[in-house]
């Protein structure tokens, strides 16, 4: 899945959040969560604090993410 997929899955279950994870050479799992109309990303060992250093518009982050792709593993809550 791309970044627009996966925001418009969010756009779907405002309330839950998702973990990704991206493979490849390194693999990596990060969560993502939509809040008051932001959103919110976070390493998956970082503690999840919703404040402005983690947040992004949705602009924000397609340019953060332009050509990745991610598997969704499961929703968090």
């Amino acid at each position: 899945m791309n970044i627009s997929e996966i925001i418009e899955e969010l756009e779907r279950n405002p309330s839950e959040g998702v973990q990704l994870s991206k493979r490849g050479m390194v693999n990596s799992t990060w969560l993502l969560y939509k809040k008051d109309g932001f959103y919110y990303y976070f390493d998956i060992n970082q503690k999840t604090e919703f404040v402005d250093n983690y947040k992004y518009t949705r602009e924000e982050l397609i340019k953060e993410f332009p050509r990745s792709f991610f598997e969704i593993d499961d929703f968090t809550n």
